[in-house]
């Protein structure tokens, strides 16, 4: 394609049950910091600028898991070292941390669950 461009993800919009709750779990895990923070939402911003709004969704009737936050929310890291410390900071929030390398690609994935549940 003559006019190929390259479109990078910038943020993500995740609904929460728990602002506070949520806060803590990404400023501990990704090392994220608070820009903006309302009653009902908040933007974190990642050590490289990745923008996470946090939004609470306040439950009027029974959800499944599928209605908060993403299905899956993808991180990299510049070295297994720092794949390492992530992997210890999630583990805090979910003990069933699961970590796999693809002999394949001999990329290594980090699977985990969020503070509402979700990935």
């Amino acid at each position: 394609m003559d006019n190929a461009i390259t479109v990078n993800v910038a943020s993500s919009v995740i609904k929460v049950s728990d602002l506070d709750r949520s806060l803590t779990f990404y400023s501990d895990v990704f090392v994220c910091r608070v820009a903006v923070r309302e009653h009902d939402m908040a933007l974190l911003l990642t050590p490289k600028d990745f923008q996470i709004y946090l939004h609470v969704q306040e439950p009027l009737r029974p959800r499944g898991i599928a209605d908060m936050g993403v299905q899956h929310l993808v991180w990299s890291t510049d070295s297994l070292a720092d794949l390492e410390q992530v992997r210890e900071r999630l583990r805090v929030y979910d003990p069933a941390v699961y970590t796999h390398t693809d002999p394949a690609t001999k990329v290594t994935y980090l699977e985990g669950s969020g503070p509402d549940g979700s990935g």
